[in-house]
């Protein structure tokens, strides 16, 4: 009997599904071009639809989604966007595809959801912009980041203003790149998204600004005042404000941030001598004043100066302590120059002096005379110092005082800024020459100029010539220098240096032919020229100097100076009519002062 049962059992299972396999083909050759049932793609139904009506179907809410509002935010602050404006879109076709295929790659499958009704969810497939989407987020991150600050207080006057502490904040961004992408493709978890960040605190907590702002307006709460020298000086609340400073101090152990309020020594100074000038008096230096060819000396007066360095930690406990007078310690403060010193140098007498002329009518050039002599005038020589004509007195720039007057340049007068220092530069060296000092460096002018001793001019330009000597005695020097209506003078103020001076002038060797310069003129005919410049030649010449003191030579100097030839400039006719006779050439003419205005008689020598 139980094999009958068997048999008729299996027969029956064979018949089952052998039907249930002949409906289920039916059914598959049926639908195989169609969504199977159940099936919905990101929300949309989408069963029995074939895959033309499938793209016609989707299409709109596709578009609905990408186009969707998100509100991304960090805290309060928040940035709207769309899936599109970020790079992401929706792939119709492959959303499609997905939906045709669902349940057909596993027949026992695909049979159970025929003959079932439970639903099939399937998610959109994005498509995205990798490089748009990126940027968008480089943007947002840009966007959302917040430096860690430890916050900070200001003072306006006496009043304390607090700055509180900011957590720094940065965008996670692998996490918000997924964050967005599930946020954009279901809708239904809302259109808010709150970005993935990495929160960093404060090293300074509120608290502590909160106790330091405490400290600061109780000691700004009154007037601070202050005792030196028996005598108390009242400083206002908001003149000691600026002094106030906020420091960060680390904690070995524990390695967190304290603050700590101070005072600056310094600033604390500066606003104290502002208030109470009459606390402090500057030094002044032991000075020489000439009188003919004596010197008289004029004393240093020490000055007086405070000490603020434990001054600024009393500031600091009246925030908790009793406000009393605060000491002040003066100090005295020592001239540069004492009176000792400077008698110690010995300058009680003129020893060399030089005097040279000049156009007082040119008023620029006497202008930039005027600007560099005061700038050597009353400079003082230590034993053993190089005195330096550049570095004492600057670049020769507008900004420096300087104007634009004639300089020599290739051969000829032209305009410059500075015109007329070189004759400071000759004066001085002339003086320096004379005294028997050491030179050491002296460059004569580009041109000879008959103004001056042959072979003893000097010229200077800021960078690349300089005029410098030194002071190889055992006493101080003072350099002098005097403009008057038409004469420069520049005197050395020192001992007695015993020195004798002996000087020659050599021949003038390897002359040079002056090169000629020709200058159209419209008005004068053409074929016709007029001399202005008949053009000096150029010279080499010599002078030898011997220093004596007693039986010793001090200095042998030989100073060789090379002269270039004035330029022959003459005027070439360019204009309407007939030529006249050329007029007869002048003789050449050493001129006096070349840079003195050229329709004016040179100045006497």
């Amino acid at each position: 009997m139980k094999g009958i049962r068997r048999r008729r059992l299996a027969i029956a299972l064979v018949t089952t599904v052998v039907v249930l396999g002949a409906w289920l083909g039916t059914s598959a050759v049926a639908s195989a071009g169609e969504v199977l049932g159940g099936i919905t793609v990101g929300g949309v139904p989408v069963a029995g639809l074939q895959a033309q009506q499938l793209i016609t179907r989707l299409a709109p809410a596709a578009r609905a989604l990408e186009r969707r509002p998100m509100i991304l935010y960090v805290g309060d602050r928040e940035w709207p966007r769309t899936p599109e404006s970020m790079g992401i879109t929706i792939d119709l076709r492959r959303s499609a595809s997905n939906a045709l295929m669902a349940g057909r790659s596993n027949s026992f499958s695909w049979m159970i959801q025929s003959l079932g009704s439970q639903d099939r969810k399937l998610p959109w497939v994005a498509r995205v912009d990798r490089e748009k989407l990126a940027r968008s987020l480089e943007e947002l991150a840009a966007a959302v980041k917040v430096d860690a600050s430890n916050g900070d207080f200001s003072l306006a006057g006496s009043e304390v203003k607090l700055t509180p502490p900011k957590e720094g904040v940065t965008l996670i961004g692998a996490s918000a790149r997924r964050q967005v992408l599930r946020a954009a493709l279901f809708p239904a978890n809302g259109d808010r998204v709150a970005l993935p960040v990495r929160k960093t605190p404060p090293a300074i907590t509120l608290e502590q600004l909160e106790r330091v702002k405490q400290q600061a307006e109780a000691i700004l709460q009154a007037p601070v005042d202050f005792l030196a020298e028996g005598k108390t000086y009242r400083v206002a609340a908001e003149k000691i404000a600026p002094a106030l400073k906020v420091s960060e101090v680390l904690n070995p152990e524990n390695k967190t941030k304290a603050l700590v309020l101070r005072a600056d020594p310094a600033v604390l100074k500066t606003q104290i001598i502002a208030a109470a000038p009459q606390i402090t008096r500057e030094p002044k230096d032991a000075t020489f004043t000439v009188a003919g060819d004596a010197v008289i000396l004029q004393p240093s007066v020490d000055g007086a100066t405070i000490d603020t360095a434990q001054a600024a930690v009393a500031v600091v406990a009246l925030a908790s302590g009793e406000r009393r007078p605060i000491p002040l310690p003066v100090a005295i403060q020592p001239a540069a120059l004492t009176t000792d010193a400077a008698s110690k140098l010995g300058i009680s007498q003129r020893i060399s002096a030089f005097t040279t002329t000049f156009d007082a009518r040119n008023a620029p050039r006497v202008g930039n005379i005027d600007r560099m002599a005061n700038s050597i005038d009353g400079k003082i020589l230590q034993p053993g110092q190089t005195f330096s004509l550049n570095g004492a007195t600057g670049e020769r720039t507008v900004a420096n005082g300087y104007q634009e007057a004639g300089i020599l340049v290739d051969g000829e007068v032209v305009p410059g800024i500075g015109g007329g220092v070189c004759q400071v530069a000759t004066t001085l060296f002339n003086t320096v020459f004379l005294a028997g000092l050491e030179v050491v460096e002296r460059s004569n002018h580009s041109l000879f100029i008959s103004k001056y001793p042959t072979g003893r001019d000097a010229m200077v330009n800021f960078g690349t010539q300089d005029l410098r000597f030194r002071n190889d005695t055992e006493f101080g020097m003072l350099l002098k220098a005097r403009v008057s209506a038409r004469e420069l003078t520049v005197s050395i103020y020192s001992s007695p240096l015993g020195r004798v001076v002996t000087h020659t002038t050599s021949a003038q060797t390897n002359p040079r032919v002056p090169p000629v310069k020709y200058v159209d003129d419209p008005l004068l005919p053409t074929g016709q020229e007029s001399v202005v410049e008949e053009g000096i030649p150029g010279f080499d010449v010599t002078v030898t100097r011997k220093v004596m003191q007693g039986d010793k030579v001090v200095h042998d100097d030989k100073f060789v100076s090379k002269y270039r030839p004035w330029k022959r400039i003459i005027k070439k006719g360019t204009g309407p009519g007939a030529a006249a006779s050329p007029s007869p050439a002048a003789a050449p003419v050493i001129p006096a002062d070349p840079l003195a205005p050229a329709d004016l008689p040179p100045p006497p020598n």
